[in-house]
């Protein structure tokens, strides 16, 4: 981070009030985290779900912070001695936002975001990689992609970056639009609308609605639009007056996706390309196909964009491909919904023996019986030789399927699946085994050794 904002201009962006400093003291970066901070720095207080770390302030100090940006009336006065400069602001995470919309109005370089369902991470990995063709490029960290993470990510802006690339999550209404306000992209790509977060969305439409804010917050009238034209949703977008492209298998897509036994071809302005990723997953050749278009928007030599898809190697947790033995695993356990769900199932029936270890798909509300029994029907249509259900939410699935087919197990936990799923990895060879979960079941533990794979 190297902001290189005086505090004078500081207090201006966030509307704060200096209790004590230089107004020419200049400020470059901020530390968040009292666990992390040392000597000198600046601690900038902010109030999560969870901790307010207005609170912690006096930690800070005493761990050696030089400054303090905090909420009004939260500075305790008898450490105003042992600090170079306070500024209290009505709201500390506001106050992020705005100093994070300022540093990114500083940089005239493509900026792409990243909305949808599913894919985001992915996508915005190989938008990445493709977009380094030009230069070094900004992105998030992992999936850094919501209210306090997107801030923190541009602010890692500088002038070394030639793009920036960053995905932008949502859990609630109008957050794509509070953050999209913020980054104002040159591009945006927008992966899928499907069935997520339906806890707190309540419908598919909201889901839509939120997905696409960012449309209202693009850059200028230049500004581009990306999508999955085979989407239900997404294929009204079809009729926007902007400038747009859209991706997908069916014939009325700007980006054609060809199939023929394994090997995919992109057909773009009336031209062929071969890809060939290293990654599984037919609805990967989909985030390569917005990766693709972005770096055609760009400029970017058609082979130099090859080079990039075809080189990624994948994101951990998201359809990773994993050799234990003679097996092979794919781990797929980042996060699940019932779209997601859809298409890794999709990918292990390629497989000529295949056991399935499945576990809950969270935060679907009311929905969450409807959706883990259609997950049911689709394990129907497919021929697992061994069925794991691990999770509470899932159990609606076992229910469904327990005098339907054979060889089907239900866990209520991770702890009781753990052993036998063990059991089953090393009683097997030339197996194939996929696993997926939402995020919170942890599914990582049920692999031995999980963190030393690459």
């Amino acid at each position: 981070m190297k902001l290189n904002i005086n505090l004078k201009n500081l207090a201006k962006i966030t509307n704060g009030k200096i209790i004590k400093g230089k107004p020419d003291t200049i400020i470059d970066s901020f530390c968040f985290n009292t666990k992390k901070i040392k000597k000198r720095e600046i601690f900038f207080a902010l109030k999560g779900k969870n901790i307010d770390a207005n609170d912690l302030i006096e930690n800070a100090i005493e761990k050696g912070a030089c400054g303090i940006i905090c909420n009004k009336r939260k500075f305790p006065k008898k450490y105003l001695n042992k600090v170079s400069f306070c500024l209290e602001v009505n709201d500390t995470l506001k106050s992020l936002h705005n100093i994070a919309a300022f540093h990114r109005s500083k940089f005239e370089i493509p900026i792409i975001s990243i909305t949808g369902s599913n894919g985001k991470t992915t996508t915005k990995e190989m938008v990445k990689k493709v977009m380094m063709s030009l230069g070094d490029t900004c992105s998030n960290i992992g999936n850094f992609n919501n209210e306090f993470g997107l801030p923190f990510s541009i602010l890692e802006l500088n002038n070394s970056h030639k793009s920036g690339v960053f995905e932008i999550g949502a859990s609630k209404r109008g957050e794509v639009a509070e953050l999209s306000k913020i980054l104002k992209p040159e591009t945006a790509i927008i992966t899928t609308i499907g069935p997520e977060h339906l806890e707190f969305f309540k419908s598919m439409e909201n889901i839509y609605k939120t997905e696409t804010e960012v449309i209202q917050y693009l850059k200028n009238e230049n500004s581009i639009v990306i999508f999955n034209g085979d989407n239900e949703y997404l294929k009204r977008l079809k009729n926007l007056k902007i400038e747009k492209y859209s991706f997908g298998y069916n014939n009325d897509n700007d980006l054609i996706i060809r199939e023929n036994q394994g090997k995919f071809c992109f057909y773009f302005n009336g031209k062929k390309t071969e890809i060939k990723l290293k990654i599984a997953g037919k609805h990967n050749y989909l985030n390569a196909a917005a990766a693709f278009l972005s770096g055609k928007i760009y400029n970017i030599e058609t082979n130099d964009i090859i080079k990039s898809l075809n080189n990624f190697s994948g994101v951990r947790m998201r359809m990773q491909t994993i050799k234990i033995g003679g097996n092979i695993i794919l781990f797929d356990a980042y996060n699940a919904n019932p779209q997601s769900m859809e298409a890794a199932l999709n990918e292990i029936k390629n497989y000529k023996n295949y056991i399935l270890i499945l576990g809950d798909m969270k935060e679907l509300g009311k929905y969450s019986i409807y959706y883990h029994k259609e997950l049911a029907k689709m394990i129907l249509n497919i021929a697992p030789v061994k069925v794991f259900l691990i999770g509470k939410e899932i159990r609606t699935t076992f229910d469904y399927l327990k005098n339907k087919v054979e060889n089907v197990k239900y866990y209520s936990s991770l702890y009781t699946a753990k052993k036998e799923v063990n059991e089953e990895i090393n009683g097997n060879c030339g197996m194939a085994f996929l696993f997926k979960a939402s995020r919170s079941m942890k599914f990582e533990e049920l692999l031995p050794n999980y963190e030393k794979v690459n």
